[in-house]
This record gives structure tokens, C-alpha cells and sequence, in this order.
């Protein structure tokens, strides 16, 4: 007799990023579709979410069925890679395997051969030990992906994962061909424009996700925020430290890992921010400035 199978191989609850990864690429096609009757007003903010949609599905939706494919279903799976591969501008196989080669490495500080495990890590083209530079880091890591590293990684897996790999490239292919000869424009001034936008926004926050954090500690090697509204908007991403403590636990128990390394996490001074990752900055100004005072006031 056969036995039942749900949809969702963890929880009922990876509908909600599941069906935001739908709508992200049904927005891109509809502005595709309707550039040229849309009036500029619904444009420009819809080039907005679009720019937005990258950095937040790579951060939480792409990288939640990374860790923990949403389905029971293999070929469901599957399908949604492709999708998923035109919600994020690359082939979802390679991206894959290019952020599981971040948590290898955990943004880790160059080692004795002068270079760091993590392809990606605020220290791989740093200087003397420290991180480099922010703007740097957002604006150029898009031009220096290891993109050899990933293919080679990629096909070390073995030829169905080749053919996964190829399979997506191809779709990827075809969907940006489509858009440049039906509509070049949009494909030039509006796909490419916020393609790029939404990958230096990416950077952004994975540079903050570890600014500030202890590299080679696994309990302060990132960055965490407990603001509820983030971690409400962003599938729990808040739990940074956390998830570089345990990536497989799925995104609804990151309150429950916090419960259990909290004071593993306050004994190595795990860096916790007030706000989303994107006010580390702010938060370090503000810091620094009170110092500042309070140094001020005691002489």
C-alpha cells in the first residue's frame, strides 16, 4: 500500500518563500511583457522590487531551498531550480555550489598561501588581515565570481548534476535571447540595469552579514540581528550566527538554535546588531561616536 507523501518535505510553511520566488519571476516577465505600454510611474518602482527581489532571494528565499529543498518530490525540486534560475539571473546548480562553498569557508581570513577557502569571503582581496573595502567588495565581487572553481566543483558531482547544470543554463539562455530580440531595450536598460543593481545589493548584505565578525570562530565568524520585523521579511536571515553554526536547520527553528548557543554566543561576543544587517554601518557610526563622547565626558 502506498504511503502519503506531502507537498512540502519539512513544513507547510515553505509555501510562503516558495511562492515568492513564483511572484518574483511572474514580475519579471510582466514588465518584460508590458514594457512598452507601462507608464513610467509603475516602472520605476516595479524596477525597484525587481532590483530589491535579487539580494532577497538570495538571501532568503534561494538560500532556504539550498539548505532545505522545499518538496518531498525530487522532480518538484527540480522544476524549482528553474525557476529559480531565472528569478536569480544564473544557473541555480552553480549558485548552489558557489554558497555552500561560503559556509566551507565561513568568510574566513586569508591563510598561509595569501587567499581564502570562501570564494566570497570581505577578505579574500583585503589587506594586511582586515576586510576589504565596502564599496569595493559590492561593486566588483559580480566580475570576480571563481567562476572555474564552480564549474569544476559543479562537476565533481557527477554527470546528472552536469546535466542539471546544463539543463538550467540552456533555459537561461533561451529567456535572456527571447527578451533581447523581442524587446532589446528592455533587455539593456531595464533586465540588465537592475540584474546588475540587485547583485551589488547582494554583496551589500552578505558583506555586513560578517563585518565586524571574528573569522575562523565558529560561534562569531557572522553577524546576527533579532529584529522581529527582519526576521519576519526575511525567513529568519536575522539568525546569521546561528546558521553558520548549524545551516541545515530549517529556517523556522532559528529561534529555537538561538535558545541553544545563546550563551556560547554571548561568551565569544558574537556581534548583534539592533537593526537588519544593512544598518551595520549606521550602528558602527553611532558606536563610535558615543565612545567619542562618553571618552569626551570622563576627561
Amino acid at each position: 500500500m502506498a504511503t502519503f507523501r506531502p507537498l512540502f518535505r519539512y513544513t507547510v510553511y515553505d509555501a510562503l518563500p516558495a511562492m515568492c520566488g513564483v511572484a518574483i519571476v511572474a514580475l519579471i516577465v510582466w514588465t518584460f511583457v508590458a514594457f512598452d505600454s507601462l507608464p513610467w510611474w509603475i516602472l520605476a518602482p516595479a524596477f525597484v522590487a525587481i532590483a530589491w527581489s535579487y539580494n532577497w532571494n538570495m538571501n532568503c528565499i534561494s538560500h532556504n531551498f539550498i539548505h532545505n529543498p522545499f518538496f518531498s518530490n525530487v522532480w518538484l525540486n527540480r522544476a524549482y531550480s528553474v525557476l529559480e534560475t531565472l528569478a536569480i539571473g544564473v544557473p541555480h546548480v552553480f549558485y548552489h555550489h558557489y554558497h555552500m562553498n561560503h559556509h566551507f569557508g565561513d568568510s574566513d581570513a586569508r591563510g598561509p598561501d595569501g587567499t581564502t577557502r570562501d570564494w566570497s569571503s570581505i577578505y579574500r582581496y583585503g589587506k594586511n588581515g582586515q576586510p576589504e573595502g565596502f564599496w569595493s567588495y559590492c561593486l566588483l565581487s559580480f566580475f570576480r565570481t571563481e567562476v572555474w572553481a564552480v564549474l569544476t566543483t559543479t562537476a565533481k558531482f557527477g554527470w546528472k548534476r552536469v546535466a542539471e547544470a546544463a539543463v538550467e543554463t540552456v533555459v537561461l539562455a533561451a529567456f535572456w535571447i527571447t527578451m533581447a530580440i523581442v524587446n532589446w531595450r528592455y533587455f539593456v536598460f531595464f533586465y540588465l540595469t537592475s540584474y546588475y543593481l540587485g547583485w551589488v545589493l547582494t554583496y551589500m548584505e552578505s558583506y555586513l552579514e560578517h563585518y565586524g565578525a571574528e573569522p575562523g570562530n565558529p560561534y562569531a565568524n557572522s553577524v546576527s540581528s533579532y529584529h522581529r520585523l527582519y526576521n519576519l521579511l526575511w525567513f529568519n536571515n536575522g539568525y546569521h550566527q546561528e546558521h553558520h553554526w548549524d545551516p541545515k536547520r530549517h529556517w523556522t527553528r532559528m529561534a529555537e538554535l538561538h535558545e541553544e548557543i545563546k550563551d556560547q554566543l554571548a561568551a565569544n561576543g558574537t556581534r548583534m546588531l539592533n537593526g537588519p544587517h544593512f544598518t551595520a554601518l549606521i550602528e558602527d557610526y553611532f558606536g563610535r561616536r558615543r565612545e567619542r563622547e562618553t571618552s569626551a565626558t570622563a576627561a
